[in-house]
């Protein structure tokens, strides 16, 4: 019962961890479209609204679009230009900003996954990182409260960009991924089914 209620109790941590991460996605969404909204409003010049926004988010925007890079180097897919400048987009393209963008190579759509959902791995690692190297003894040469200030900076922009965009994941729509999906969950079915009759073999021995 107490191996039953660990596993129970890391399932339910996990859940509140990916539950919270969808949560910050359409929050990182709607903060991003409601200050530009704010911004151009405020200014009435879309190029200043992009040049504040790419000052407010640079940070996050190379960490994001370097995991990109990085990684689709390390699976050898070809990668061309690169940009760190926010983009305010027309309507028909469905509004709100593109935060930077780096344009990766065509490759198989397992690979171009890998790629497009590397920016929320780095973005994790690093606020984690963040949040526990800042908080340290290590870090108390920064005083208060600007330690506190930096480390709010370093955890807004990084969890406001660290998301992958349409562009980013579509790979993973082609009808090439699709149909492997639809074999992965025929296959699957074989390893469960094993595991339905052990199980129920087992308690039927059991029971007697």
């Amino acid at each position: 019962m107490q191996g039953l209620s660990i596993i129970i109790e890391e399932m339910i941590f996990i859940g509140l961890f990916l539950l919270e991460l969808v949560i910050l996605f359409f929050f990182a969404r709607l903060v991003t479209s409601s200050l530009s909204q704010f911004f151009l409003r405020l200014t009435r010049s879309q190029n200043t609204t992009i040049q504040l926004l790419s000052l407010l988010f640079l940070p996050g925007v190379i960490i994001h679009e370097l995991a990109h890079l990085l990684v689709a180097g390390l699976l050898f897919v070809p990668v061309g230009e690169i940009e760190f400048f926010p983009q305010i987009k027309d309507p028909p393209a469905g509004g709100g900003v593109k935060l930077g963008s780096v344009a990766i190579g065509k490759t198989d759509p397992l690979r171009r996954a890998i790629i497009g959902v590397a920016p929320v791995f780095a973005g994790l690692a690093i606020m984690l990182g963040s949040l526990f190297y800042l908080s340290s003894a290590q870090f108390a040469f920064i005083p208060f409260p600007w330690n506190i200030i930096f480390l709010v900076y370093v955890l807004f922009t990084i969890g406001n960009t660290m998301f992958s965009s349409r562009k980013d994941v579509e790979g993973l729509l082609e009808n090439e991924f699709t149909q492997f999906a639809k074999r992965a969950s025929l296959f699957m079915l074989v390893p469960l089914g094993i595991d339905v009759l052990v199980y129920a073999a087992i308690r039927i021995f059991v029971k007697r």
